[in-house]
Formats: structure tokens, C-alpha cells, sequence
């Protein structure tokens, strides 16, 4: 935990000085538990039959029914009710709907499944304290978007030492103590970003980046991952950072207009958001104070940040897919069962998402 918590600190400006900051993403070494390790068993996305959405309405298309496949009807003794916990990180976020939204198709074709929905509305101690709850209620099995590293760490090595089933996804936390985890590919996606970024700016400028909640483990990786690619590949591209969000577009708006009031301000060649409501409250910004010619770059698809790409909003987007709560289901409903399955699950990464390539992702991207 030494350097999470490391970064943690380091990662706190209001509006930090970029040098300083290098200096301590330099001086920062990830913690090995944050990223899948080198044996995680990958799978690419292949879109299955669409559905209709749940909450959200429209259509969606699942992308990994083929990752750890069952049938419908019930689930090991038919004469049985299995419960899920399932706790979620965030709340008031398209992508949280979504990610709630594939746990539930995923329920519903199984009869003797019984989903408990928990949100912690942006909140890692009521996290822990919906996870103890469901402790009490002796739940058969929990599925878990931490919040936070520090706080969610001890509390899911405490439920594995418990015994019970528990199933993480797309956010990390620094233990290998679970059952299975589900991964998203930082290290490609920064990667990506790093080399549009670059292309864009032709090597040399200052990109400004705004970081999601401060202490989660997309937080970190995107930062530290980002900095890391753009000083290898381009080290004329300065990044200066303005002071964290919530992951919300509200936030994204306050932090963008004080940054751009700062010294800081003054000289911006791109910018990136660590998600697309940020980045849409940061677009905000920029139109309001007259700055809408600095290329924005941003994380997480849906359609309504896919088509704001095509409308110029934004130069590219990172792909981070929401719909994967229901590979979180079965991988618990495997455990329960007996059956096999990879203690950890690593998700491909699509390319990025550009004006040119939008149109056709319009089309196969999920509702939010």
C-alpha cells in the first residue's frame, strides 16, 4: 500500500505546479496490485444479441456473453434463492447506470437470482459499511466497484478471509485476496491517448489534464500511466494538472474555469479529462471563456459522449466499457457452482474513438 498511498499525497494540488508534479509521478512507483498481472486471462469484445436497457431504455449489446457462458434458467439447486451484493463506487453517472443495467440482464435470465443493489453515492465509507451489511444479511456472494483503494483494500481481504465469494471489477485495489477480478487494459489505453495526444500536438505544447476522484485506482493509473508514455515518447509535452473532480460534469466546470483564471491558464495546447462528464463540464468552460480551439481528450464512450465527438467536442476518446457487471455475475455464479474460473479476467481495449470513427461507433456503443 506504501505507494498508493504515496501517490495519493502527491496528487493533491488545487492547481499544481507541473514540475513538482513530474517530479513526483517520476518518484512514484505504481503498486503492482492495481494493474491485472501478466497471467490474467484476456478476452476481446464480440456484441452479442442487443437487449433492451433496463433503467435507461433503448438498446444495448452485451460485449462478453462468451466470457464464462450460461444458460438460462436457474442456477445450481433450482430449489434455492442465491442473493448478490453487488456495491457500486459512484452514483448519478450514465456509466454506473450501465454497468447496474448489465448485472441485471444478466439476473433476470436466471429465476432463483436475487440481486441487492448498493450505491455509495460517491462515498468509500458508506462502501464499507453497505459491504458490512451485506455480511450480516449473509449474502452468497459479492460483486464489487470499489470506490477507493486505501479504504476498500482491507475490507474485501477481510470478506475473502471470511469466505465469501467476491468478485471485483474494473477498479482496483491493492490485494490479490479475492476470487476473481475483472480488468479493463490501462496500459493500452494510456498508451493510445499518449500517442494521440502527441500526434496531435507534433511532440511539443502543454496539455492540461483533469484528474477523477482522487485516490481511486483509475485516478492513479491514468495520471501516473499517461505521464509516463507522453515523457517517453514525447518529452517536449509538458502537463500541468488542474485540481481533482468527483468524476462529475459539475466539478469538471468549477475546476476547468479556475484553472483557466490561473497562471497556469495562460498557455494550453490540449486538454484531458480522466471521463467524459468531466470533460463535457470542462467543454463548458472552454466555450465560455473563449477557448473552444484547444483539442480535448477524454475517457469512456456511450453515445451521447461518441456523438459529441463527431459534433467537435471532442479530438478523441478513450473506450472504457461499462457492461461488464454481468461477467462479474457469472464468475460469482461459477464460484458458487463449482464450476471453474480464472482468478483474474483481463477485458480488451478497443481503439480510440475520433471524429472520423465515431459515426460507426454510434452504433455499437452502450445507451448512456
Amino acid at each position: 500500500m506504501a505507494g498508493v498511498l504515496a501517490f495519493t499525497v502527491a496528487c493533491s494540488p488545487s492547481t499544481a505546479n507541473s514540475t513538482d508534479d513530474a517530479a513526483a509521478v517520476d518518484s512514484t512507483k505504481i503498486d503492482e496490485f492495481l494493474l491485472p498481472p501478466e497471467d490474467a486471462e484476456s478476452f476481446a469484445a464480440e456484441p452479442g444479441t442487443p437487449v433492451t436497457a433496463p433503467i435507461q431504455g433503448g438498446t444495448v449489446s452485451l460485449p462478453y456473453t462468451h466470457v464464462l457462458p450460461l444458460p438460462d434458467g436457474p442456477i445450481g439447486d433450482p430449489e434455492k434463492t442465491y442473493t448478490f451484493c453487488f456495491s457500486q463506487a459512484l452514483t448519478g453517472s450514465t456509466w454506473a447506470v450501465a454497468q447496474q443495467e448489465s448485472v441485471m440482464i444478466e439476473a433476470a435470465r436466471h429465476p432463483n437470482v436475487k440481486v441487492l443493489y448498493y450505491n455509495t453515492n460517491n462515498d468509500p465509507l458508506k462502501q464499507v459499511a453497505d459491504l458490512e451489511s451485506c455480511l450480516a444479511q449473509k449474502v452468497d456472494a459479492f460483486l464489487i466497484w470499489p470506490h477507493s483503494v486505501e479504504p476498500l483494500t482491507p475490507e474485501i481481504e477481510k470478506l475473502n478471509q471470511a469466505g465469501q465469494v467476491v468478485i471485483g471489477m474494473e477498479r482496483t485495489v491493492a490485494t490479490r485476496d479475492y476470487d476473481t477480478w475483472i480488468y479493463l487494459d490501462h496500459r493500452k489505453a494510456t498508451a493510445d491517448m499518449a500517442e494521440a495526444i502527441g500526434e496531435q500536438l507534433g511532440g511539443k505544447g502543454t496539455v492540461v489534464e483533469t484528474d477523477g476522484a482522487l485516490g481511486s485506482s483509475p485516478q492513479i493509473l491514468w495520471r501516473t500511466l499517461l505521464a509516463q508514455n507522453l515523457r517517453e515518447k514525447y518529452p517536449d509535452i509538458k502537463v500541468e494538472y488542474t485540481a481533482p473532480t468527483d468524476y462529475s460534469r459539475g466539478q469538471g466546470y468549477k475546476v476547468a474555469l479556475d484553472f483557466l483564471q490561473s497562471r497556469q491558464g495562460e498557455e494550453i495546447d490540449a486538454w484531458f479529462t480522466q471521463y467524459s462528464e468531466i470533460g463535457f463540464g470542462v467543454a463548458q468552460a472552454l466555450e465560455d471563456y473563449d477557448r473552444t480551439d484547444i483539442p480535448h481528450f477524454t475517457v469512456v464512450d456511450g453515445k451521447v459522449a461518441t456523438q459529441a465527438a463527431i459534433d467537435g467536442t471532442f479530438f478523441a476518446i478513450s473506450p472504457w466499457t461499462p457492461i461488464h457487471g454481468d461477467v462479474a455475475l457469472r464468475a460469482a455464479i461459477y464460484h458458487l457452482t463449482g464450476e471453474e474460473v480464472p482468478h483474474d479476467l483481463a477485458l480488451g481495449q478497443p481503439p480510440l474513438i475520433t471524429p472520423e470513427t465515431a459515426p460507426g461507433e454510434l452504433q455499437r456503443t452502450w445507451p448512456g
